[in-house]
């Protein structure tokens, strides 16, 4: 384990701060700070001068970049060293002594190989040959799935049921809407014919109203005719000499 914590301190102070990769032609800055070449030229790219550093920031008036060989042959041994570490773990290699993992470590937990058996680490520890302790993780895993397989089948069991009630609910609503529309559709439909039949009654009663009135103005037109006539009449009597009138008026009242 301190090997792989070892291997991936020297895996970062390896990698570029640029590219996060491992640095290919480094170089360094006046203040110190290392970046592949052609990541601080890509960087500076466009300046002449004021050209920062990445990491802090300081600025420098002309291009110095000093190539790092020391640091070109750390990266390549770091390169191989993790390659040795990424074998290791490919090929179930102990880290420590480069052995197979033959066997498990009960009081630890995890794979040792026949060297570490004799170590002081494990000398008074339960060991099992791995294949016997990862078939016992396999069982216990199985009865560990087993009422997680139940658990699992009882949800998609309510999951089902829970999608019918849905479905149902979606239906019956669906069936509650067309009989709710079809219902305001007739009831439109009633109030459209009410509506049109008081319409009409009013129309209907308006005219006989109204016949009735211009009877009524007709007849007072006659009647105003009338009175407006022997208003005429007298006026036009009273125009006449006194004894004309007077005479009229002697023989009215006979």
């Amino acid at each position: 384990m301190a090997a792989a914590n070892l291997t991936e301190s020297l895996r970062d102070e390896a990698s570029c701060p640029i590219c996060l990769d491992y640095f290919t032609d480094p170089v360094t800055l006046d203040c110190g700070h290392n970046f592949c070449r052609s990541c601080i030229t890509q960087t500076w790219e466009g300046r002449d001068t004021n050209l920062p550093c990445p990491q802090c920031r300081k600025t420098f008036q002309q291009r110095n970049l000093r190539t790092n060989r020391k640091l070109a042959n750390v990266t390549e041994m770091v390169k191989k060293l993790s390659e040795s570490s990424v074998r290791q773990k490919e090929e179930n290699l102990c880290e420590e002594h480069e052995e197979k993992l033959k066997l498990f470590c009960e009081e630890d937990q995890r794979p040792i190989c026949v060297i570490c058996r004799e170590s002081r680490d494990h000398r008074y520890h339960t060991v099992t040959p791995i294949q016997e302790a990862v078939q016992e993780y396999k069982n216990k895993i199985q009865k560990q799935l087993e009422p997680l397989r139940k658990e699992l089948e009882d949800l998609l069991k309510l999951k089902s049921s829970e999608e019918r009630k849905a479905e149902e609910l979606r239906s019956q609503t669906e069936i509650e809407r067309r009989r709710v529309e079809s219902d305001f559709e007739e009831m439109q439909r009633f109030l459209t014919e009410e509506k049109r039949i008081l319409l009409s009654r009013l129309e209907e009663e308006e005219k006989k109203i109204l016949q009735r009135i211009g009877e009524n103005v007709t007849r007072l037109e006659e009647q105003s005719s009338s009175i407006k006539l022997l208003i005429s009449e007298i006026e036009e009597k009273s125009q006449q000499p006194a004894a004309e009138l007077l005479k009229v008026t002697a023989q009215r009242d006979f």
